[in-house]
């Protein structure tokens, strides 16, 4: 331990100098980074007397009411979609046809059963009959999935593929 002191006595004008050097660089530091400030500080000011800041504070508030405007539109947009997704629950969307020879006589399949559907389960039921002297068409109303009448097997069968039917794709055969 004496020999730390004795080094230090020996040297102390030398870490004397380094100290009074590294004062020196500070104080040189601390006065360029206060004229930067101060600079600063002057042009914030200017700004202000100026207005210029105002004119950011106005561009915001521009912008502000801009997406007041955005928001209140975007609500109407989203009532008329929910408007219109209730329309199309009314629109036509489920299909279902079975074809079928209603006569031994007639071949080829050139009757038919045809269930037209909205969203709900209602619309109609058609089925065609076609024979060699006359032909006929025949409707029946369609209620929740249910017939108001009695159903032919083709009609059951079509009403069941038009209530299978996604309403993205309609399938018909």
């Amino acid at each position: 331990m004496g020999f730390v002191f004795d080094f230090l006595r020996a040297n102390y004008a030398h870490f004397l100098l380094g100290l009074l050097l590294l004062n020196l660089i500070l104080i040189a530091s601390l006065v360029v980074i206060s004229r930067r400030l101060s600079r600063l500080a002057s042009r914030y000011d200017k700004r202000l007397m100026d207005g210029s800041v105002g004119g950011i504070v106005d561009r915001l508030t521009e912008q502000t009411s801009a997406i007041s405007r955005i928001e209140s539109r975007l609500d109407e947009i989203n009532a008329r979609q929910l408007e219109q997704a209730e329309a199309i629950k009314g629109c036509l969307q489920k299909v279902g046809l079975v074809r079928f020879d209603a006569f031994d006589d007639v071949g080829g399949e050139q009757s038919f059963a045809l269930v037209l559907l909205d969203a709900k389960g209602n619309g109609i039921a058609m089925s065609s009959l076609y024979g060699r002297q006359d032909s006929r068409l025949y409707a029946k109303g369609i209620q929740g999935g249910e017939s108001e009448r009695t159903l032919s097997d083709e009609e059951q069968a079509a009403l069941a593929k038009a209530l299978a039917t996604d309403a993205a794709a309609v399938r018909t055969k």
